[in-house]
């Protein structure tokens, strides 16, 4: 027996209560055939669906390795090396060639807080170096799998794509494998770590990132709620980006962000069709 069309409703009120996100259409699918399969392995010992059911939504809301499964299946995490390529070559000629010609310019911080599998996080650190820059790079997502692949660095010939993100392959060269995989080594993997966040709740958690130069949170403002997304924003502007630090949001999702939920201490810059959130300096 399949699950009813309330029942599934009511497993995603209680991911939205526990994370924020708010599944899309087209994620519903997913997530009902993994349900389906595990009712169906507990209705095996127990009399009836219905008793499987409640059983299994009790686990939900009491487990949180449960839960985590749940989430895990819940969240989409397509993604591949320079993705949006147009964001990287603004950081590059724009930002980094400003900091690179500050002869004491700092170690940079840079946080991914939606990471997915982490080919963000090594575009970016291998964009910094490339620029001159010692950078350190925060990986964060509420899946625990995807962090795993980040901390393990090996990546299909699939990360990689010739219409975006191309144009930076060959940052990629040095890590390319004769199996076509991209392996990065410990000297690389050592300036990544990994974290688990929940982005919803960022506002009462006083373990997060601070003094970030550069944030990326990227592809997942379209799960949340406006109240959300100002609430997310306000936090990383007041919280975690350094003064004259930068986000960056997906260039899809800048539309979203309007300045009635941008924080005051954020100015919106463009170049082109790239848009970004700059903080002001105290002193401006």
């Amino acid at each position: 027996m399949n699950i009813t069309d309330n029942e599934l409703d009511k497993l995603i009120q209680l991911i939205t209560l526990r994370t924020g996100i708010i599944p899309r259409e087209s994620h519903k699918t997913g997530i009902r055939t993994y349900v389906n399969k595990k009712i169906n392995e507990l209705e095996k010992a127990e009399t009836s669906y219905e008793l499987a059911f409640h059983k299994y939504y009790s686990r939900l809301s009491t487990n949180n390795d449960d839960l985590m499964e749940l989430i895990n299946e819940s969240t989409v995490n397509e993604t591949y090396f320079f993705r949006e390529e147009k964001q990287f070559q603004f950081l590059k000629n724009k930002i980094f060639s400003n900091w690179t010609s500050k002869k004491d310019f700092p170690k940079i911080k840079i946080w991914t807080a939606a990471c997915s599998s982490g080919e963000e996080a090594y575009s970016l650190l291998l964009l910094a170096k490339a620029c001159g820059l010692t950078a350190s790079v925060i990986a964060s997502d509420i899946n625990t799998e995807v962090l795993k692949k980040c901390s393990e660095g090996i990546y299909k010939a699939s990360s990689i794509r010739n219409v975006d993100g191309g144009i930076f392959k060959y940052l990629l060269d040095d890590y390319k494998s004769k199996d076509g995989m991209f392996k990065f080594p410990q000297d690389i993997k050592r300036y990544i770590s990994t974290k688990q966040i929940n982005l919803s709740s960022i506002s009462m958690n006083n373990d997060i990132p601070t003094g970030q130069n550069i944030i990326f949170i990227r592809n997942v403002f379209i799960y949340f709620s406006r109240e959300m997304r100002a609430n997310i924003l306000k936090t990383l502007a007041e919280r975690c980006l350094a003064e004259d630090g930068y986000i960056f949001v997906s260039m899809n999702e800048v539309a979203s962000i309007d300045s009635d939920i941008t924080p005051d201490i954020l100015e919106k810059i463009s170049d082109g069709s790239v848009f970004c959130f700059h903080k002001k300096s105290r002193r401006s």
